[in-house]
């Protein structure tokens, strides 16, 4: 796990969310699976589309996945967000804002708290719709409706969140104060860059996983 850790630093934000601490010294990834009681073909999943942005699973894949854990895993990501990444992001952005001119200040927190409610009702949607509908089947108890409504609104949730994220960097990029501190304005950035490229695997993990397997679950129930 060392090696793969070292070579691939995107996986040190799944090992928490799956429940894995660091500290696991010289043992392998199927060791530290099997003590964690975690899926091992669902920390290869999960693991190359953090690795692999061109990585489209297979079915025969997603079923070896059990996908109770998967949602599991997307619900203490969104967690994650919120209790940890959000705040951290706000202390900087709030040091950053108040040397700001007056004019540029409003017009990013404003951009901040927009992509911020847009994420969290995502969160809500998925956790108030798209999960239970996923373990409705997981229960064998649904009267699938098969059409691609789920599908159209996560990609359009997602495009539009990612849009707005980028319009906040860039608006970061170009308008934090050049008085203010160094440290502080690199922070910024490197911080909403990382968050920008963890979304982007969220939200790649519902199109290539969670969806297709929807999909597949509303053919077989239909067939």
């Amino acid at each position: 796990m060392a090696d793969a850790i070292n070579q691939y630093h995107s996986l040190l934000t799944v090992l928490p969310r799956l429940g894995m601490p660091l500290g696991f010294g010289e043992k392998s990834v199927e060791q530290l699976c099997a003590e964690h009681h975690v899926s091992l073909p669902l920390f290869t999943l999960i693991s190359r589309i953090y690795i692999q942005t061109n990585y489209f699973p297979s079915i025969d894949e997603l079923r070896q996945c059990p996908m109770q854990d998967l949602l599991q895993y997307l619900y203490q990501s969104h967690k994650d967000y919120l209790e940890n990444k959000f705040p951290h992001i706000e202390q900087h952005l709030s040091k950053l804002l108040e040397p700001m001119d007056k004019k540029y200040s409003t017009l990013i927190a404003n951009f901040y708290a927009t992509f911020k409610e847009k994420l969290v009702k995502h969160f809500q949607y998925e956790e108030e719709v798209i999960f239970p509908y996923m373990r409705q089947f997981m229960s064998e108890n649904v009267n699938a409706d098969s059409d691609s409504r789920h599908s159209n609104a996560f990609r359009e949730q997602h495009d539009d969140i990612e849009d707005t994220l980028n319009d906040l960097t860039n608006l970061l990029l170009k308008y934090i104060p050049s008085n203010s501190s160094s440290s502080e304005r690199v922070d910024m950035l490197m911080d909403m860059y990382s968050l920008s490229s963890d979304i982007e695997r969220h939200a790649m993990m519902e199109d290539r996983i969670l969806l297709p397997y929807i999909q597949y679950l509303e053919s077989q129930c239909h067939d």
